[in-house]
Parts: C-alpha cells; sequence; structure tokens
C-alpha cells in the first residue's frame, strides 16, 4: 500500500460562514485515520478563518503525530497568510509540486 492517502477534495468557500463545521468533520477524519491531506483547487473564497482552520489542523496532526499536508492552494490563501506573516507556516504545509 502507498504511503501516500489520496486527498480529499474541499470547494466552493472557506469562510467565517463554513470553516466551524468543516474543522469538525475534519478534524474527525484526521483523529480517525493516520493523516489528512487537503485539494484546496476547487476553493472559490477564502478568507483569515480558512487560515486559522488549516492551522489548527496542523495542530491537531501534529499533536496526534499524524501527516497533514494541502496542496494546489489558491493563490489568494497564499497572499492572505503572507499578509498575516504566516505563509512561511503554510509552506511547511504545501506538498511540493511536481
Amino acid at each position: 500500500m502507498p504511503a501516500h492517502h489520496a486527498a480529499t477534495a474541499l470547494s466552493g468557500e472557506l469562510t467565517m460562514l463554513s470553516t466551524g463545521q468543516q474543522l469538525k468533520e475534519l478534524s474527525a477524519r484526521l483523529k480517525s485515520g493516520d493523516s489528512l491531506h487537503l485539494d484546496l483547487a476547487k476553493v472559490n473564497r477564502a478568507d483569515s478563518a480558512a487560515l486559522s482552520m488549516l492551522f489548527e489542523l496542523a495542530r491537531q496532526g501534529a499533536v496526534q503525530g499524524k501527516s497533514f499536508t494541502l496542496q494546489n492552494v489558491p493563490a489568494p490563501l497564499i497572499s492572505l497568510a503572507r499578509l498575516y506573516g504566516a505563509d512561511v507556516l503554510l509552506d511547511t504545509l504545501m506538498e511540493p509540486t511536481r
């Protein structure tokens, strides 16, 4: 079995209105598996709540000793992380592009 698992695709908006429920669902998925890999290619809008959710999932993964990675992070989300000075942290979660 490959070490890399299929990514969970998120789509639509990752905003203050949606991240609370998504965090609960993704936290449960992380807890029940050995890793969580998110594909953000279909996310069309994200705000600071999205960054908060992603960093909280990364924290949970670290505490649980589980892998948490991101792929296809939209440029506006990277720019927002840069604005908050959190782009280096976001970079550590992103899978290298092939």
